[in-house]
């Protein structure tokens, strides 16, 4: 190495140590002028607060995800995942849950659920046809009870549900869709 590169280096190595302390010790303020500052003799105009002005339309503002996906895409996600789905099974989910419903039986939505058929199920659904529930009310109301019911399907619980539906004249898959809707967001609200 010649003497005027190990002097190049020792100056460039000391001036590094100087600028670190020296932007060490600055405060933001003091950083951004200087920034802006290095802009000016650049190129004689400011960039960084068009870039800023530009990034700020880009912004999020949004304090949660779904706040900040519905500012992104223009709709909820609960929206958006029935546009999706509408998309690929040419029908909503309601749609879709109301077709699933009234083509099973009770019997069989204890088989899905429990893998086994207890004749207490049996009874259990036999119970809930007495009182006036048809099947697809009963499939509903068995799919409610499995999401609310964090210990499963507990039959009195069940059939006094079953009881109540029928006082409130729940007989139908639409209104029984209804009904767990607005008690499913009763419950949300009443736990935030």
């Amino acid at each position: 190495m010649t003497k005027d590169k190990k002097r190049d280096k020792k100056i460039y190595r000391i001036a590094n140590e100087e600028r670190y302390e020296e932007v060490m010790e600055m405060t933001t303020e003091a950083w951004n002028a200087k920034l802006e500052e290095k802009n000016k003799v650049k190129t004689g105009k400011i960039i960084d607060k068009k870039r800023r002005k530009k990034e700020q339309g880009k912004v999020i503002h949004g304090t949660t995800p779904e706040e900040r996906f519905q500012e992104i895409n223009g709709m909820t996600i609960e929206e958006w995942h029935e546009e999706q789905f509408k998309a690929k099974m040419g029908m909503t989910t309601n749609d879709w849950y109301i077709k699933q419903v009234k083509s099973s039986s009770p019997i069989d939505y204890f088989k899905i659920q429990n893998s086994t058929i207890t004749e207490e199920d049996v009874k259990l659904v036999k119970d809930l046809q007495e009182l006036g529930l048809n099947d697809d009310v009963i499939n509903v109301l068995l799919s409610y009870v499995v999401v609310v019911s964090k210990i499963g399907l507990i039959h009195p619980l069940i059939k006094e549900m079953g009881e109540y539906w029928i006082e409130e004249n729940i007989l139908t898959v639409e209104k029984a869709i209804v009904f767990v809707r607005e008690e499913h967001k009763k419950y949300k609200e009443s736990s935030e």
